[in-house]
């Protein structure tokens, strides 16, 4: 079967199965044959190492307690599936069941802050510590231009993100290189990163005059660039996808010759965040690569359901996983409070996914070292999927959250090799920072199921009140000689109404 038709199989599987979900319990257990049945069913599957069977047994189990709000023991069963369908040799087949684990189930961890130590060679305009921001300045009160971009916002952006099609030229400049745009940034003391999209397909990637002078206008243009070749292919949506091999010889081809002709331009690789089992047949290797990009939107609604126990955090895990030994660029990313086809909005909802994506993102993943928010309307474009709505200026609440997000100290304004905030940190689990001696700075990370927002996280020693967080990231100041010997450190979450949704016990290291 082709990566194509397989995709597509994929695909088909992913709408089976939430169709099956929302139809109501499984068959068996819905006729009286219980749950019992179902667990014994997966048992007898499970000793005979009839993979597929326990795949589809795992799958009824964690239906029945999806429909029964049991989350917990749903996801369970959800990762049960995905796993059985790997030891099935269908490692695909089992991605979407792990995608709604990570929808419903509950996470509470502590993080505690500790210096950044230089523990690996840096790549190319990649920095010690911290984040790069970035935007796509599309919206409408930017209307693609970036000083407009810095008045609206109030706030400077280390890389302005444009797209440039393939042996196009550019009228003003008579160029194929952005050269007007790459000078509006640069009087900014900005970065760019270009979008450069092989329309024609692969083989009209060739080393002739049009890729050699795009080269040494990049480098004329005295910017620093991040040239993000041919992304999201391992999407069927692009004309450069389809063929993995062909992909990474042409990869290779332009990294060899910006090696030769730009030495300010600093590769890209950047895949769409799905499908994910079709993205490492891409990667043409790490001698190629300087940064590995992610396309990643968190969407309220697609393929005719509510997706809101989507998370930017539980669908980069995997990926991150897999290419933390690179520097990561979210190189477009976006948060949608509007649907156009429900005509509904969801701004509270998209408020706490901001706050995922620029306030837990770079802690949790200390790699993630920029990311390129994209924002604009899609209801205001020609193409395909305009049922979005990311344009931060259409929301005072989402503009207000960006804002305070990305004033955060580890948030960077200017693109250097090696460059740091003024007091560099990462984040380590509290069970694995101990013990743990006077005042230390702490975040929680609450993630409910469905995409619950908390109101206040609080932390206790026994019955005493510690601290209490009323923004993302929950950040708090704790002494921890102030707090009792042998008492035990618990989060309690509080909902809109600042009632207690849940009261978790902390993995402390003694």
């Amino acid at each position: 079967m082709s990566s194509r038709s397989l995709t597509a199989f994929a695909l088909a599987l992913a709408i089976f199965s939430f169709t099956f979900l929302q139809a109501g319990l499984p068959a068996e257990a819905s006729a009286g044959g219980g749950i019992e049945s179902l667990l014994r069913k997966l048992d007898d599957a499970v000793r005979k190492q009839q993979w597929n069977w326990a795949a589809h047994h795992a799958k009824d189990i964690a239906v029945y307690y999806d429909n029964n709000k049991e989350y917990e023991k749903a996801a369970e069963y959800y990762e049960l599936n995905a796993r059985y369908w790997e030891l099935y040799g269908k490692p695909s087949w089992g991605i979407v069941n792990s995608i709604r684990a990570d929808h419903i189930r509950t996470v509470v961890e502590a993080y505690v802050a500790v210096p950044a130590k230089e523990d690996r060679r840096l790549a190319r305009f990649e920095p010690f510590a911290g984040v790069y921001t970035g935007l796509y300045p599309a919206g409408k009160a930017e209307k693609y231009k970036p000083s407009l971009a810095e008045e609206a916002f109030g706030m400077k952006h280390a890389i302005y993100l444009t797209y440039t099609h393939w042996r196009k030229k550019y009228k003003d400049t008579d160029s194929y290189f952005p050269l007007a745009y790459a000078e509006e940034i640069k009087k900014l003391g900005g970065a760019i990163q270009i979008g450069w999209e092989p329309s024609y397909g692969l083989d009209d990637v060739l080393d002739d005059e049009y890729v050699r002078q795009f080269a040494r206008e990049a480098k004329a243009s005295g910017i620093r660039v991040f040239l993000r070749f041919a992304g999201e292919m391992n999407g069927e949506w692009v004309p450069w996808h389809g063929d993995p091999q062909k992909y990474i010889e042409k990869f290779r081809l332009i990294h060899d010759i910006m090696e030769e002709e730009a030495p300010n331009v600093a590769m890209v690789w950047s895949p769409n965040f799905l499908p994910r089992d079709n993205i490492a047949p891409y990667y043409p290797g790490d001698k190629y690569v300087d940064w590995v990009g992610f396309s990643l939107y968190t969407i309220p609604f697609s393929q005719g359901e509510e997706k809101l126990g989507g998370n930017p955090i539980d669908y980069l895990r995997p990926l991150y996983e897999a290419y933390s030994h690179k520097p990561i660029m979210i190189s477009e990313g976006a948060v949608s409070f509007y649907s156009f086809e429900l005509e509904k909005d969801y701004t509270e909802w998209a408020v706490g996914q901001l706050g995922n994506m620029y306030g837990f993102l770079p802690r949790l993943y200390p790699q993630v070292k920029a990311i390129t928010y994209f924002n604009l309307d899609k209801s205001t474009t020609n193409y395909d999927n305009r049922n979005n709505n990311y344009d931060l200026h259409d929301r005072e609440e989402m503009k207000r959250e960006y804002l305070r997000l990305t004033s955060q100290p580890n948030f960077l304004s200017i693109v250097s090799n090696g460059t740091r905030p003024k007091n560099p940190v990462v984040y380590k689990p509290l069970k694995e920072a101990g013990p743990l001696k006077g005042k230390q700075s702490l975040f929680v990370y609450v993630k409910l199921p469905l995409g619950q927002q908390p109101r206040a996280v609080e932390l206790y020693a026994g019955d005493m009140l510690v601290a209490r967080a009323d923004r993302i990231p929950w950040d708090m100041e704790v002494d921890f000689d102030q707090i009792p010997d042998g008492a035990e450190l618990s989060v309690k979450v509080l909902d809109k109404d600042l009632k207690p949704v849940l009261r978790h016990l902390l993995d402390v290291k003694k």
